[in-house]
């Protein structure tokens, strides 16, 4: 698995400095993004309810009005696909991310400093640190359109409440032990790559690209 994720990273650099980024991959970023921002915006709204100390409070408190900022900026900003096509296939990865990352069981019952919760954290935190769309860039591409600045102000962001998110996993107070809270971040690591690979896959068409190679 590890390969072929970055095999589908690799191809993706070649694809993006080829074809740049068009009405048709904007899309499917966009939807992604907005997949991944509105899971973590309805959990997020459910602390604004529940009991918190107010350091944590004030930390989810401002990362969900973030997400939902961030998820109409980028909405606004992108030059959006005719193809009926695109948007089926956005539908499907967005089902397969809302079933992938449990997003139900973070929905019922109550919010407190339990295993769910770190849980929640972990996922959260792959989902700002490792869905990063500006390094398979190149370079050279000038952020100059609305699409290319509204992704920079994201991941920009995104790497601004990380170090917050680090010090939640790192500090709070629940009952498991490092190799258990270790255990979870990696399994929810793991499953926002596999969630991005099939992005990108679909998005450069790397599995029709791996097949004519492998046929030559």
């Amino acid at each position: 698995m590890l390969e072929r994720s970055k095999a589908i990273k690799r191809h993706a650099r070649e694809y993006f400095a080829t074809n740049g980024i068009g009405a048709d991959e904007q899309t499917r970023i966009t939807l992604f993004l907005q997949g991944v921002k509105s899971v973590n915006a309805a959990i997020l709204a459910r602390v604004e309810f529940q009991p918190f100390e107010w350091l944590p409070y004030k930390f989810l408190h401002n990362q969900y009005f973030k997400e939902v900022e961030l998820s109409t900026l980028i909405g606004k900003a992108t030059s959006w696909s005719t193809n009926p096509f695109v948007y089926l296939d956005a539908t499907n990865l967005n089902l397969t991310l809302w079933q992938k990352v449990g997003g139900a069981k973070f929905m019922s019952g109550t919010l407190q400093a339990d295993a769910t919760f770190y849980e929640y954290l972990a996922l959260s935190h792959a989902f700002m640190s490792d869905i990063r769309f500006l390094p398979l860039l190149p370079p050279t591409m000038p952020l100059d359109t609305p699409f290319l600045i509204a992704l920079h102000d994201i991941e920009e962001e995104n790497g601004r409440q990380i170090q917050t998110q680090i010090r939640l996993l790192k500090e709070m107070r629940v009952d498991l032990d490092y190799q258990e809270k270790e255990r979870i971040i990696e399994e929810q690591r793991v499953i926002v790559n596999e969630l991005f690979d099939r992005l990108l896959a679909e998005v450069t068409g790397f599995d029709k690209a791996a097949a004519r190679q492998a046929t030559h």
